[in-house]
């Protein structure tokens, strides 16, 4: 895993949109739901609502308050745990501290997440969460976890809002988002762009590992005629991939016979590699891509003079 970044005073609409862009093929208006929630969240007073939890994966995404993911049971906590228990997607997740608003732009902080490590914490640190209230326009009620509401008006608090799970111990619940916010403090700033074009590298890669991987699974030719072994190009990638991404996925792919192709009768695109091809091999190094080229290209282009010989704690290393 590659050292994390958090990235300071953002346009978070702007800012997720692009995350999701890299990693989302299928079901991108998952983020209409989270642009409410965050807009919502924004205009609360709460403390508790100002830090929430995003991810995406291949085919959609979720946005949730940060306290909730850590209450054991709820659909929050049950959702962020699903992905890694039950599935091998690729999961971009990340923290968001929201800060304020400025020319009609909600800004905040994003803070990258090791999502199978921020997995274990959740699955560790959990708490136990017995109670539920029930949030009317003018008052409140509490009932058991678990047992069954519908949201109708009360007639004596009103309309029905929302609900929210209680901790059993809701000071073991503010020093856990405490640390959890001390942790992410330490993480050092990043170039964002930057960061767009090592997550775009990274789903060509991904997706070139998945391939290698699904080759070596099969014992036998897969292919209508069984003359090759062959694995469909993910439908989530193609959504998002250009052309100079699939040509660059070809590059990564270490079969001197591959080709791709569409089969007749079969829906997408697939890799095929001549039977007796050696499938035990590994990717081949990725090249990077043209960005990361450039933003080489313009360190190096001019060297620096020689600077005079004085102490300097602070020199580039």
């Amino acid at each position: 895993m590659s050292k994390l970044n958090k990235f300071e005073d953002v346009d978070v609409f702007a800012s997720l949109d692009a995350i999701m862009k890299q990693n989302t093929g299928f079901y991108q208006s998952d983020f209409d739901i989270d642009r409410e929630i965050i807009a919502k969240t924004a205009a609360s007073a709460s403390k508790e609502d100002k830090t929430l939890l995003w991810f995406c994966r291949p085919s959609g995404t979720h946005c949730f308050r940060e306290r909730d993911v850590f209450l054991k049971d709820t659909a929050p906590h049950n959702t962020w745990r699903f992905y890694m228990e039950q599935t091998s997607d690729r999961i971009l997740a990340y923290a968001i501290e929201l800060t304020g608003k400025e020319h009609g732009k909600i800004k905040g902080n994003l803070y990258e997440l090791d999502y199978s490590r921020h997995y274990e914490r959740v699955k560790e640190k959990g708490l136990p969460a017995d109670t539920v209230k029930l949030i009317y326009e003018r008052g409140e009620q509490m009932i058991p976890a678990g047992q069954y509401f519908n949201g109708s008006p009360d007639p004596q608090f009103g309309k029905f809002e929302r609900f929210e799970a209680i901790p059993n111990d809701p000071d073991a619940l503010k020093w856990l988002l405490r640390e959890e916010h001390r942790n992410r403090e330490q993480l050092p700033p990043g170039d964002f762009k930057a960061h767009i074009a090592a997550l775009h590298d990274g789903l060509i890669e991904t997706e070139a590992r998945r391939i290698v991987r699904e080759m070596k699974r099969h014992d036998t030719p897969n292919s209508p005629n069984k003359t090759h072994f062959m694995v469909e190009l993910s439908p989530a990638f193609m959504q998002l991939a250009n052309t100079k991404d699939i040509d660059r996925l070809f590059s990564m792919l270490p079969y001197k016979t591959l080709s791709f192709s569409k089969i007749e009768g079969r829906h997408g695109t697939y890799a095929l590699i001549d039977k007796g091809e050696n499938r035990d091999k590994e990717i081949k190094k990725p090249r990077p891509s043209v960005r990361a080229q450039l933003a080489a290209d313009k360190k190096t282009a001019a060297p620096k003079k020689s600077a005079a010989k004085r102490k300097n704690h602070d020199l580039e290393v």
